[in-house]
Formats: C-alpha cells, sequence, structure tokens
C-alpha cells in the first residue's frame, strides 16, 4: 500500500538582529545583552502607549517578551494592549492584491471573452471528453526495463494499448518500477514521474507516450472546448464572480457565457481545462436548488332567496264620463277598474294586484391554480397571479392653442400630447425565499400582496387598494403545507313593499318580498418543496491535482 507523506519545514530565526530591523531601531550596539535589549523596547513601548499608538506599542512589548520570554510583565501589557491594537491597525492590501480578488463590481464583459462561432459550436460537454476505460481494480507490479518497456507491460494488465510519439526514445536506462494496490491511473501516473513522461488518452483503450517537454506539451496536449450548464436561478453578478475566480485560480485561456442557453464555454489544455470545470462545478453547487410548487384552490359558494307578496302600490285614476259624444275608452295597461258615479261624473279607479313570489338561486364553483417555481437558497422567487391594469400618471388636460397666436381657443388644435400611463399589477403577488435545513427540512420566506381597485378615484385615477402579509413557515421535502387561507364571506337581506303597511307586525308580511343573499369564497394557498440538489453539508468536495507550472497533471 502506497503512503503519501508531505513534510513541511519550518524555519525560524530568533535573534536581537532578527527582531530589530535597523540601526535605528538598535536601542543599543550589538553588544548589548538581551536583558538590555528587552529593557529597551519596553521603554518605547511605554512612550508609543503615552502617545496613543497602542499598535506600535505592542509590537515593541511582543518583540521585548520575546528576547526575554520569563518575564511575565512584557507579556501581560502584550495580552493587555493585544486588542486595542488590534482595532487600531488596519491592513493594508498587498501590492497587486486588487487584482487577485474579485471585484464586486465585475462587469460581465470584463471577465467573460468572445470566443467565435466555430469555437462556440466545437464546444462538447465533459462526458465526451476522451477518458481512458481499463480494467477495474488494483494490481501489483515489480518490474523492471525502460520506459517503453514498462509503459507496454503495465497498459497490457489493464487491458489497454499504447502508442508513442516519434521523438520518444525506444531505448533508455533500466528502470525498477515497484507499486502495490494501484489502480490504472495511479499506476499510469506514477510512470509518468518515474520516465519524464507524459500521456495523452486517444481514445477508451488507446493512449499515446510523449517525452515531458514544454515543446511536446504544447504540440501534443489537446485542446478542448467544454461547455458546463449552469442554474439559470443564478444571478449575472454570480455567474461573473465565479468566471472571475476560475479565471484566476487556474489561469484559464478564454471563457465565455453563453445567457441563452445558460451555459459556460471553456477553453483550453486537457491539464488545465479539467481543473477548471471541477472548480466550477464545486462552485455552482455551493446552494442548493429547490423546487417550490404552488397550488391556489379558489371555493365560491352563492345562495340568493326571495319570497314575499308583490302588492301594487301605484293606483291610477281614469275618467270615464261622456261629454260631447266622445268615445270612453279604458287606458292600457289595466284589467281591472273599480268604477264610481255615472254619466258625465263616471270615475274609474284600477284594482291593486297581489302576486306570491318564493324564489331561489344557488351557485358553486371550484378553481384550482398550480404553479411551480425554481430558486436557490437565500434567493426569492416571484409569482404574480392576476392582470396589469393601465393607469395615467400624467396627460395634458388644459385648453386648445392655435398656431398663430398661442391664445386658448376652441377651435382647431395644434397638438395635444397623449396620456402617459403605467401598468399596474392587480390581483396576487408572492415572493418565497428559501433556506434549506439539512436534507428533509425546508423554511420559506413568504411575502404575499393583494392589490385590487377600491372604487375610488382622485383626479379620474383609480385608487388601488393593497394589503400585505410576511410569514414563515417550515415544511419537510415532499410534503403539503397550507401557508395561507384567505376567507369572505357576505351576508346581505333586502326588503321591500307597501309603504306603511308592510311595517304591520304579523299582517305586514303580506304587502313586502324579502331578499336573502349568502356568498361565501374561500381561498386556500398550499405549498411543497423538493431540494434538488445537496446542501453543502452533503456534498463531498473533490480533491483536484494540478501538477506544477512544469509537469502539469493530465487526467486520464
Amino acid at each position: 500500500m502506497r503512503v503519501w507523506i508531505t513534510a513541511a519545514i519550518l524555519l525560524t530565526a530568533v535573534g536581537p538582529a532578527a527582531l530589530c530591523a535597523s540601526p535605528a531601531d538598535s536601542p543599543r550596539d550589538s553588544a548589548d545583552s538581551p536583558k538590555e535589549l528587552a529593557l529597551s523596547l519596553a521603554k518605547k513601548a511605554k512612550r508609543a502607549e503615552k502617545q496613543g499608538h497602542n499598535a506600535e506599542a505592542y509590537i515593541f512589548y511582543s518583540q521585548a517578551a520575546a528576547i526575554q520570554p520569563k518575564n511575565r510583565g512584557y507579556h501581560a501589557r502584550m495580552e493587555l494592549l493585544q486588542t486595542r491594537a488590534t482595532a487600531e491597525s488596519k491592513p493594508k492590501p498587498r501590492a497587486g492584491s486588487e487584482s487577485e480578488l474579485p471585484s464586486a463590481d465585475l462587469a460581465p464583459e470584463d471577465v467573460f471573452d468572445s470566443l467565435t462561432e466555430r469555437e462556440m459550436a466545437s464546444a462538447r460537454p465533459l462526458n465526451e471528453v476522451p477518458s481512458l476505460k481499463a480494467k477495474p481494480g488494483t494490481q501489483e507490479f515489480d518490474l523492471t526495463g525502460d520506459a517503453r518497456t514498462l509503459f507496454d507491460k503495465v497498459a497490457q494488465s489493464f487491458g489497454l494499448d499504447t502508442v508513442y510519439d516519434g521523438d520518444y526514445p525506444r531505448t533508455g536506462a533500466q528502470i525498477r518500477f515497484h507499486v502495490s494496490r494501484a489502480d490504472y491511473r495511479d499506476a499510469i501516473h506514477d510512470l509518468e514521474a518515474a520516465t519524464s513522461s507524459f500521456v495523452i488518452p486517444l481514445s477508451s483503450r488507446l493512449f499515446m507516450i510523449a517525452q515531458d517537454t514544454p515543446t511536446k506539451r504544447n504540440d501534443l496536449e489537446q485542446t478542448l472546448a467544454i461547455s458546463v450548464p449552469i442554474p439559470q436561478v443564478l444571478t449575472t453578478q454570480e455567474i461573473t464572480e465565479i468566471a472571475q475566480v476560475i479565471r484566476q485560480t487556474t489561469a484559464i485561456e478564454k471563457i465565455a457565457w453563453d445567457s441563452a442557453d445558460s451555459t459556460i464555454v471553456m477553453r483550453d489544455r486537457v491539464s488545465r481545462i479539467m481543473p477548471a470545470v471541477g472548480v466550477l462545478q464545486q462552485l455552482i453547487a455551493y446552494r442548493p436548488q429547490v423546487m417550490i410548487e404552488l397550488e391556489f384552490l379558489q371555493v365560491d359558494v352563492s345562495d340568493m332567496t326571495s319570497y314575499g307578496f308583490n302588492v301594487t302600490n301605484t293606483f291610477s285614476l281614469t275618467y270615464l264620463g261622456q261629454i260631447l259624444n266622445n268615445v270612453i275608452a279604458a287606458p292600457s295597461g289595466v284589467t281591472n277598474l273599480l268604477t264610481f258615479g255615472n254619466g258625465k261624473t263616471l270615475i274609474g279607479l284600477s284594482v291593486a294586484q297581489v302576486q306570491a313570489m318564493f324564489n331561489e338561486t344557488s351557485g358553486y364553483s371550484t378553481s384550482l391554480y398550480r404553479a411551480q417555481l425554481r430558486s436557490v437558497v437565500g434567493q426569492p422567487a416571484t409569482l404574480h397571479v392576476g392582470e396589469k391594469y393601465p393607469i395615467i400618471t400624467s396627460g395634458y388636460f388644459g385648453g386648445s392653442t392655435t398656431a398663430s397666436t398661442g391664445a386658448s381657443t376652441s377651435g382647431a388644435t395644434v397638438y395635444t400630447p397623449p396620456p402617459v400611463f403605467t401598468f399596474v399589477d392587480l390581483g396576487l403577488d408572492m415572493k418565497i425565499t428559501p433556506f434549506v435545513h439539512g436534507m428533509t427540512d425546508t423554511s420559506l420566506v413568504v411575502e404575499t400582496s393583494f392589490q385590487v381597485l377600491s372604487g375610488n378615484a382622485v383626479n379620474g385615477i383609480p385608487i388601488i387598494g393593497s394589503r400585505n402579509l410576511k410569514s414563515t413557515v417550515g415544511v419537510r421535502d415532499g410534503e403539503w403545507a397550507i401557508i395561507g387561507t384567505i376567507l369572505s364571506n357576505t351576508r346581505s337581506k333586502g326588503i321591500s313593499g307597501f309603504w306603511g303597511l308592510s311595517e304591520i307586525p304579523f299582517l305586514g308580511e303580506l304587502f313586502k318580498q324579502t331578499t336573502l343573499n349568502k356568498d361565501d369564497s374561500d381561498v386556500l394557498i398550499g405549498v411543497r418543496t423538493h431540494l434538488l440538489t445537496l446542501p453543502p453539508d452533503q456534498i463531498v468536495t473533490k480533491r483536484l491535482r494540478v501538477g506544477s507550472d512544469a509537469r502539469p497533471f493530465t487526467p486520464l
């Protein structure tokens, strides 16, 4: 079994010469004892502390404590000034650090490159990159021979074939190659290091071996254009910052963003592009994606009942007497007349009619709205259910003007500017911000607003009525939860009848009609979440091997 050992060597230099940066800082010459040097530094620290320079005093005390470790007074003063020195000192950025960290105001055109149509068309997914598919499992090797012999034997053991560059030496020094429990990747990479070679996969079973020199790498190493899909929920600023980090970390040759297909295209050699793809995939996975399902169930129930007696409350008086042989005719629309008098004093009075009525109208309706939203943790997803209503914001309402005098007239007009209006969203607006807690729980911050026309207007501009609600709800992944309920209940009663008579107790029921109206409207808002990607605490960060500048790591 192979064991990788990384050794770190820490060199420390402790002495008066290292603590004093210049002769001006040295209290005395180099012949002074450590005790005198520490005492001089302590005096400088006291003067700096009196002047209010806590950071400078802290440095002097720390130097004195390093020279005299057993002096507890220096350590006590140093610890006392540590907090104030930290608050006082402001770290200065290193030279060139502005270009190492991504700026918060990066523009996409400052980060992304412009690729040609041919380069964009040649971009392929990551799974189409040539890679070796050898026999699975590990093997043990104890071989001796030149480079070609070792590569051939190792390749045959894993069911692979080899081909060599034309300038690769046919013979060479004898090398003993001994590894245990190595798969094909480890075995080939160990051979690369032992023989100063590098491998180029040509197909799933064939790879080329060439000498590891900068010239050969530039000539033989494949240059690929890889397209990596990115979530559409990421903002432009986030994508720009991720691309800036990739460019500075891997020194990739070209990186472009295809906003239409929501992909990032990178072009460079295989040894650089594969680590860049790995960094990109890990950066876009740090915020889990959540699918939010919403359902609006609306139930409307109406019931209207009318009952009572409809009594005629208007009477017509008609003269029916005969004067100068006139023709007597009954009034139209009157069927029953009560007459009084005779001859020239005959008068007709219409008789009241009574109709009994009992009517009932019932209605029931249901409406179901479904919507799906996709977002990432901490980024709100919005939904609008309703319509856009135009509202005039400004307009010309004065008199018209003529072209000759400019005076206000009512004649021909020169020009009347059209009104300016804007569209306002009426209905339901929802903004949902998800937060993931582990694999099963999700909390949602729901902001809901209802905007409707109030029916009133000021200067012809309608007034918009608005109601806002903000709440937080916790749901389990894949389960429904009711996050809101809107109830509207209307009860009305109307009475109409014969004035005066309808107010008589009991008997008044014969002279009036009663209408009862009942309207109920219920709206339920349900939500269900689905976790599309793993949260950060469940993602295993992959180790990326990049090699060195002189010998970059070539993935197989």
